[in-house]
């Protein structure tokens, strides 16, 4: 064995043992990204509390790095700051040294009271500050953190930038802006709009009396009862969505759209598979490479797609409009005027009724379209080098022009909604 394959199996075997030692717990040592790693250093802990009396400016500033934020509305006309400093060195007195250098700032103006630390004045750091903060209910705060969880609850308006940190709301009283990565957010009752920009994380938010926008990728995201219209712009990222009474904007890729009981919407994809049950308004899909399972929609449906799959039910609205390529349409138990554009795959319609015109055509596909029991509407079937099949017992006419089959039926019934199949160089098959 060569000297360097030596070195390098060394090395894999050093980096073994480390990764075990440290998963395990047996190795003392965290990582402070910008400050080294912690190598065998102990943990000490410092504590101290301030409290402070009215009067308050309108909003709370809290900046911090490296730590854990708690922030409580409460009904006290006060605010209570618990401030922690955890000092990783070899030994205590040197953890003294720092805590003794290592304070918490308290800047109260006109605008807002501003809490943070003297942390930029330390070369070597190797500590982390943590705040649990109560305050008036419903005063407004900010908050600007990094690698540690923000919480906070029964406050007013919301901003928080927490890179690399959890970010968690409960009751929040008025708007909330949020930015971070790689970490989850999760709201859980907002009284107006929310805002969030994260990537790498799961977005779980839920009873918004406000719309929310959100600025996502790769990750998923959650949503339950939001009052107001959702506007969501993530690529790679899995979408859930149940009780969006006002609608939703979204643009996606490759991931999965789920959405249940949800008002006027638009979705924009890449190679993403949608369902939807249950849509009170209009739905507009543009979908490339994709899957559609739709259901239940009290409104008119229009869909542009290319190589999109499409199977739907129970379509009430006013129009259908379908245009797609290479995979099959389904639609079943629908009433409304209908126009639907397949190239390269097949087309499968069963209404229960027809209350407006119905209009399918095909290249390179078959049409098979499901009688309504008992009705007679105006029908006419073209097949250009194809072959129709007529299954039902009423009589039909029959010709041929340049290539093209021509069959009718029920020419009489004028005052009834027309159906039209049209293929080139495939079948139309119509059947009870």
């Amino acid at each position: 064995m060569k000297a360097k394959e030596i070195i390098l199996l060394v090395l894999i075997i050093a980096a073994g043992v480390i990764f075990y030692h440290a998963h395990t717990g047996k190795l003392d040592w965290s990582v402070d990204f910008g400050d080294g790693i912690y190598w065998g250093l102990e943990e000490f802990i410092y504590e101290e509390t301030q409290e402070i009396v009215p009067p308050f400016p309108a909003q709370l500033l809290l900046i911090n790095s490296h730590g854990d934020i708690e922030i409580q509305g409460t009904e006290e006309q006060k605010i209570t700051i618990d401030f922690q400093e955890r000092i990783w060195r070899k030994n205590e007195e040197q953890a003294a040294e720092v805590a003794e250098k290592l304070k918490m700032t308290i800047d109260k103006s006109d605008n807002q009271f501003k809490i943070s630390t003297n942390r930029d004045e330390f070369r070597k750091k190797k500590f982390e500050t943590d705040f649990k903060v109560s305050i008036p209910k419903g005063m407004n705060i900010e908050v600007e953190n990094s690698y540690g969880h923000v919480k906070a609850s029964k406050v007013g308006n919301t901003k928080i930038t927490n890179s690399y940190g959890e970010i968690i709301l409960f009751g929040i009283e008025g708007k909330v802006d949020v930015i971070n990565k790689y970490e989850d957010v999760n709201i859980d009752g907002a009284q107006a709009d929310c805002q969030v920009e994260s990537n790498s994380s799961t977005i779980l938010a839920k009873n918004i009396k406000g719309g929310m926008k959100i600025i996502h990728k790769y990750g998923k995201i959650y949503l339950e009862n939001i009052s107001r219209r959702v506007e969501i712009e993530s690529p790679y990222t899995e979408i859930y969505g149940y009780g969006l009474k006002e609608g939703v904007e979204a643009q996606n890729s490759y991931e999965k759209i789920t959405l249940h009981y949800v008002g006027p919407t638009l979705i924009n994809g890449k190679s993403s598979k949608i369902e939807i049950d249950g849509v009170e308004g209009d739905l507009r899909i543009n979908d490339s490479y994709g899957k559609l399972k739709l259901n239940n929609i009290a409104g008119s449906l229009y869909i542009e797609g290319k190589s999109v799959e499409v199977s739907g039910t129970k379509i009430i609205g006013k129009n259908i409009s379908i245009s797609t390529s290479y995979k099959d349409i389904e639609l079943a138990d629908f009433s409304a005027k209908t126009a639907i554009q397949n190239y390269n795959g097949d087309i499968i319609l069963d209404p229960t009724l027809l209350s407006q015109s119905l209009e399918a055509r095909s290249e390179y596909g078959t049409i098979k379209f499901f009688w309504p029991k008992g009705k007679k509407y105006p029908f006419e079937a073209r097949a250009k080098g194809g072959e129709i099949n007529w299954n039902l017992p009423e009589e039909i006419s029959f010709s041929e022009e340049n290539g093209t089959k021509i069959i009718k039926a029920f020419l009489e019934e004028t005052d009834k909604p027309s159906v039209l199949l049209s293929t080139r160089y495939g079948r139309i098959v119509v059947e009870e």
